[in-house]
């Protein structure tokens, strides 16, 4: 029952966050998940929901992060202007070994040599490059204070 009633929480978020007219997506781990979700969707409760905000809830498998690079890959591979010859992939530290895999896979290394293109992985920093402080912050040297602490 408490997986049942977790499950509600998430579609009731998921419809909470959806703007009317449109289909929320929940993502699910594996069968036994949108079995437990299917029945949470039953609920009288969350029906009323749906009604009242005019959306519909749609279950989905996500794809593996693998899978998902391969496309992007793919799909800016194969979208280059004429005249490209290298494309620079920026991954996040924790993205870097599923970008990897998904560059090296032999569809993506064909599409790559059909179009004469080079490719590479560049790792980018996790940390945030913008940084916003108010008026107040910076007259009371809390910005450079800041920035002294990240050196």
């Amino acid at each position: 029952m408490a997986a049942i009633d977790r499950g509600k929480e998430i579609i009731k978020e998921a419809i909470r966050a959806s703007q009317a007219g449109l289909v929320a997506r929940i993502p699910v781990a594996d069968e036994a998940n949108l079995v437990v979700f299917e029945r949470a969707l039953r609920a009288a409760d969350i029906q009323r929901m749906l009604i009242q905000k005019g959306v519909r809830v749609e279950f989905y498998f996500p794809e593996a992060p693998v899978e998902q690079a391969k496309k992007l890959m793919l799909k800016f591979i194969n979208e280059a202007p004429a005249g490209i010859r290298e494309i620079v992939l920026p991954y996040r530290s924790r993205d870097c070994a599923d970008a990897q895999a998904a560059l090296e896979l032999p569809e993506v290394q064909a599409a790559l040599i059909r179009r004469g293109i080079t490719a590479q992985i560049q790792r980018i920093d996790d940390k945030p490059s913008i940084i916003v402080a108010s008026i107040d912050q910076v007259i009371n040297g809390e910005l450079d204070r800041y920035l002294r602490e990240r050196e």
